[in-house]
């Protein structure tokens, strides 16, 4: 893996050699990464209270009342990647559609082609769009056998890093390997946080909060929550409201942390209930019964007040969670909460 990303490092020095702005980068040690078999425990002393539920709204029909987002979101669609900072019609960003595409909390943006962390064959390079130039340049790739997946751009003891996984050796199952990496946006280091995944087992959603990662795991029929600290140790919550559950389709899953670590929502019963949970209270603190009908979900978004539940074949919930309240998005596409809007003016290009 090391030579890998020594060729990642001649191929950014390339691409960046006109402009004193190129990343400057220092892998860390894939050879040697740090320990994942550390498992800390929970520390909490708080006495866990009875889960307590909220009156519900249940409805019977697929027609949902049109809702606007409490707050600027962005959007992943077909054609592309826009953002909708208030009323009025959304501002596109790219015209390329992309896999992956967040904010960098900075005023710049970050994609990634369709294909990218799933496809070997695909361009897996990740794409900047920095606050003062809106030309896309490519900053990071892996050679040729290797996935790159870029799962979200979170503060991380205050400055944004993008949330990676790197595997190697994708294409064979008796080799391959799956890292938890962060690249910080801002120093240009990256860190590899340690294994979690191999052949028939990995995540399917990461998220960050507070200084907690959350991966929703699967290891064959087996599907648990894990989390880590931000130096990437196993962290052993009696609060886990999922520790670990087989083939059981009432298991919790699509998990996402609000930006304080301390909440968590995630789907149940099927995907009929939405729940709130208090990770350090270890209580319940919502339940709100989706609509019938409510289709195939590919990840929650959570702020701690609204969670945003993308469906695939239709367009995304804007959940009120005091309220326990929903209405549809009047847009599709994947929708994420936006931290901070473009620095630059017009849409993006991106640079082959």
């Amino acid at each position: 893996m090391r030579n890998s990303l020594l060729v990642l490092t001649i191929l950014l020095a390339a691409c960046s050699s006109s402009s004193s702005d190129g990343p400057h980068l220092t892998f860390a040690d894939f050879e040697n990464p740090p320990s994942t078999t550390e498992v800390i425990g929970d520390s909490s002393t708080t006495t866990p209270t009875p889960p307590t539920t909220s009156g519900s709204i249940t409805t019977t029909s697929t027609t949902l009342l049109v809702v606007d987002t409490p707050g600027p979101v962005a959007i992943r669609h077909t054609s592309g990647y826009s953002i909708l900072e208030g009323r009025g019609a959304p501002q596109r960003i790219l015209d390329t559609p992309v896999a992956a595409g967040f904010d960098d909390v900075s005023g710049g943006f970050l994609f990634q082609l369709p294909g990218a962390g799933s496809a070997t064959g695909a361009d897996q390079r990740i794409f900047w769009v920095q606050s003062a130039n809106p030309d896309a340049q490519p900053w990071l790739d892996v050679t040729e056998g290797s996935l790159l997946k870029l799962w979200g751009v979170e503060l991380i003891a205050g400055s944004p890093n993008m949330i990676l996984t790197i595997t190697d050796h994708a294409d064979d199952p008796e080799a391959r390997i799956e890292r938890l990496v962060v690249f910080d946006v801002v120093s240009r280091l990256d860190r590899v946080l340690g294994e979690v995944g191999r052949t028939g087992a990995g995540p399917l959603s990461i998220s960050y909060g507070g200084g907690r990662f959350l991966l929703e795991q699967t290891a064959g029929v087996q599907a648990f929550f894990e989390f880590r600290n931000d130096q990437g140790a196993v962290l052993d919550l009696a609060s886990n409201p999922q520790p670990g559950c087989s083939d059981d389709p009432d298991c919790p899953n699509h998990p996402a942390l609000d930006p304080s670590g301390s909440l968590v929502a995630f789907l149940e019963a099927e995907g009929q209930d939405l729940v709130v949970h208090d990770l350090d209270l270890d209580q319940e603190l919502q339940r709100i019964t989706m609509p019938a009908g409510l289709g195939e979900v590919s990840g929650l978004e959570f702020d701690g007040a609204t969670v945003i539940v993308n469906r695939r074949s239709a367009p995304a919930l804007i959940v009120d969670v005091a309220g326990s309240a929903y209405g549809e998005f009047g847009l599709d596409g994947v929708v994420y909460f936006l931290r901070q809007g473009p620095g630059f003016d017009g849409s993006a290009t991106l640079e082959s």
